[in-house]
């Protein structure tokens, strides 16, 4: 697939989260791999996921942009799990993090999602969040 066209089917799934009219499902992994396994650059994630829709997904869609960041950071918890063997994995967790720099300031900036960190985790596994959490500061603090 042509870089035009990596960027064109990622942009298509940034729109289909905002016009969706029911949520998307959490266990369809076809349209959830669409964020992350895609060869996109930093710029491409910041050109291709406007604030304004970010901000149109929160208010309109709220479940799925709770479960976007909810994947990128399952995703993230598989990666610590598997130790990233391959160039595919590195690139899912390149991208993850990407996503997740991107959309996590407009989660903060409204007072109604403060609580999203702390509330729930779809599927009823936080431990996999945690296992995440726990790994991630290992590394950062050795």
């Amino acid at each position: 697939m042509g870089n035009s066209d990596t960027k064109l089917h990622f942009r298509k799934a940034v729109i289909q989260l905002t016009t969706k009219t029911q949520p998307v499902e959490a266990t369809d992994d076809a349209f959830w791999d669409q964020f992350w396994t895609s060869a996109i650059s930093v710029q491409d994630v910041f050109a291709l996921v406007p604030a304004a829709e970010i901000r149109a997904v929160r208010e309109e869609s709220p479940s799925n942009l709770a479960t976007l960041c909810f994947k990128a950071v399952e995703r993230l918890v598989q990666a610590v799990d598997s130790g990233c063997p391959s160039e595919k994995e590195r690139r899912i967790v390149v991208n993850c993090t990407r996503l997740l720099t991107r959309i996590l300031p407009y989660i903060f900036e409204d007072a109604d999602w403060r609580g999203f960190f702390w509330s729930t985790i779809p599927g009823g596994k936080p431990e996999a969040f945690i296992r995440f959490l726990s790994s991630w500061k290992e590394s950062r603090f050795r």
